[in-house]
This record gives structure tokens, sequence and C-alpha cells, in this order.
């Protein structure tokens, strides 16, 4: 019984994955300002989380950690982002 429970705890605690909150700003294709909370964790490059812009217009953003406190990535309707770490 030991031995299940011990399997069972190690199991466990090795299946979840660090999350990350990265807070970050840039500027999509069409030079517009953006700024957000992307969520991320350590076992992969994807992140995604929402943008707003100085208007306060809300984006929904899927993207690749790229290197060096940088993202890349798009929106729903398909525009580009450039992002870095605040």
């Amino acid at each position: 019984m030991k031995k299940l429970l011990l399997f069972f705890v190690l199991t466990a605690t090795t299946s979840f994955a660090q999350e990350l909150i990265y807070y970050v700003e840039g500027y999509n294709e069409l030079d517009t300002f953006v700024y957000g909370e992307l969520e991320g964790n350590l076992d992969d490059a994807q992140v995604e989380g929402y943008l707003t812009d100085e208007a306060g217009n809300e984006f929904f953003f899927v993207g690749d950690w790229i290197g060096n406190g940088e993202f890349e990535g798009y929106d729903d309707d398909g525009n580009f982002y450039t992002l870095r770490l605040e």
C-alpha cells in the first residue's frame, strides 16, 4: 500500500507544469500600442492571454516566447503582434 501511495504522489507532483504570468507591452502590425497579461508554463513556449490597446479594446492573443523576454503571435482577427516584458 505504501508503494502505491508513493507512486501516486510522485506521479501527481510531476504532472503539474509550473505556470507563469508575463506582463507585456508592444505593437501590432498596424503600429497600435498594446499591453496585457499572458499565461504560459515552463514546459512550453506557447503563451496566451488578453491584450488591451490605448482605446480600451481587448484582444485575445496566442503566440510564442521567442527568447530574451520577447513574444510574437496573433489575435483572433489574425493581426500580428511583437511584445516584450514590461
